[in-house]
């Protein structure tokens, strides 16, 4: 799939699955704007990238989304290079994991603000660029986490809990922006390997039913790409994923 042209906004690009979401798209031909907590990890996904695509289009942006000031300022900043988004991709989150009382209450409100309120007033500032493109989307990555009755092993209770309610939200804005031309696509992996695109033995590789493997982030990003190369006309609201252990 090209997308020569495409306006792509990622949050989170930090080195993890923000940095391979960046790499990816770049590769395809679309012009990159990078959010992190830190203008250095930003930094550090757009040097990488340009090394994979010399002549990639990137911008990068220091954006803590937990807090309201830095994502107005992300969005007018945005607004200054160009008068249009294509796709947005939310991918920051604030992992936390364990019990619940293994937490500090500074942690739990992080989590809260960073995954949910976050991609909430993210998605509120940049709809405004995100009207004027002809086809435009916006994507979720979501978890598992957030799902009634899932049982992931790992993450923390506020973390699930955000999770839902940035799933909530996108339920809610899938339905209060039909018939704008704006589809809302929300992937919810499980805990999934981030192996790299620039390893073709750990990209390309084939796993075998096992209880030790997981997804990878190869999984994952095919089915965001499946979401976006669709014809317009068709919307592929949600994508859950699972592993299938032996």
């Amino acid at each position: 799939m090209n997308f020569e042209n495409k306006k792509v906004i990622i949050s989170g690009a930090s080195p993890d699955f923000g940095q391979t979401l960046a790499i990816l798209f770049a590769k395809m031909g679309a012009e990159l704007f990078l959010s992190a907590r830190t203008l250095e990890k930003a930094n550090a996904t757009a040097t990488l990238v340009r090394e994979v695509v010399p002549n990639a289009r990137v911008s990068t942006f220091q954006v803590d989304v937990s807090k309201p000031t830095d994502i107005v300022k992300f969005a007018q900043d945005v607004n200054n290079i160009t008068p249009e988004i294509d796709i947005l991709i939310h991918n920051a989150a604030y992992w936390l994991e364990g019990d619940i009382s293994e937490v500090n209450d500074d942690q739990i409100v992080e989590a809260i603000n960073s995954t949910a309120t976050g991609s909430i007033l993210l998605t509120k500032h940049f709809l405004p660029l995100l009207k004027k493109s002809t086809a435009a989307d916006i994507v979720f990555i979501n978890s598992t986490a957030s799902l009634e009755n899932n049982n992931h092993a790992t993450c923390n209770d506020a973390f699930s809990a955000a999770k839902a309610a940035q799933s909530t939200f996108a339920d809610r804005l899938r339905n209060r922006l039909k018939g704008s031309g704006i589809r809302v696509i929300s992937i919810y992996p499980p805990n999934f390997e981030n192996t790299s695109p620039l390893l073709a033995s750990q990209w390309d590789e084939q796993r075998k039913v096992s209880e030790f493997m997981t997804l990878t982030a190869r999984n994952v990003f095919e089915c965001i790409e499946f979401s976006l190369t669709q014809d317009r006309v068709c919307c592929i609201d949600k994508i859950i994923l699972s592993s299938n252990p032996a």
